[in-house]
């Protein structure tokens, strides 16, 4: 928090060049159980599990227990390669600093709204130049999306979807684009669930692979509600 005298400043409030003020820093102390988080651990490799409504990475001094925090407490050797959005649940990868990443593989599965009965090869170019929302160029890109229609429930689709890399909000962006917005997608769908209904349930990164146990009540991605 900072502070100008006994009054709070905001990051919006301007500081005059020769005013002074004082930064005052609480280093909060968090509390978890490592069980609940640590789904596999080598001297190269942390695999973590991101549940919804969790930040990957502090956004402010203020937010909770975030999975960066996690991955700091359990070794400073390790460093976070890959990163959920907010409501997104799944796998996360952190490897030892002095590893080098030869090869990268990730499944997704979500809900979205419509039937979908074929396979789509999206191989169209991602426009990240915005904070918020990103954009589907019409050129090719460099990283391609394989979605695969899975099961079908009344009008919605359960997809699972094949990448190399993840690009911020690529797979949101596309089956929007394609018409498939995913469920409680509030940015490129319609806010129609309590969450965003997309996770990550594979992680490969070189020699090194996990797979989500669906068994697990809480990891596992539900109908939506109205159903």
């Amino acid at each position: 928090m900072v502070y100008s005298g006994a009054i709070k400043i905001s990051r919006d409030i301007p500081v005059e060049e020769h005013q002074d003020f004082k930064i005052i820093l609480e280093n909060k102390t968090y509390h978890y159980n490592p069980m609940d988080y640590i789904l596999y651990r080598s001297p190269e490799i942390l695999f973590l599990y991101k549940p919804p409504f969790m930040h990957t990475e502090r956004h402010t001094p203020e937010d909770d227990l975030c999975i960066s925090d996690i991955v700091v407490y359990e070794s400073y050797d390790y460093k976070l390669i890959s990163r959920l959005d907010y409501e997104t649940d799944g796998i996360l990868a952190a490897v030892n600093k002095k590893i080098r990443i030869e090869q990268t593989f990730k499944r997704y599965r979500a809900w979205v709204n419509g039937y979908l009965n074929n396979e789509i090869i999206f191989d169209k170019k991602i426009d990240a130049s915005k904070k918020r929302k990103v954009s589907i160029l019409d050129e090719k890109g460099d990283n391609v999306l394989i979605i695969k229609p899975v099961d079908h429930i009344k009008n919605y689709t359960l997809i699972e979807v094949e990448i190399n890399y993840a690009h911020r909000h690529q797979i949101r962006a596309a089956t929007s684009y394609l018409g498939f917005p995913i469920v409680g997608d509030k940015l490129y769908g319609k806010a129609e669930n309590i969450r965003l209904m997309l996770q990550c349930f594979y992680t490969q990164v070189n020699n090194y692979e996990l797979h989500l146990d669906l068994v697990k009540p809480d990891v596992s991605i539900t109908i939506p509600l109205q159903l």
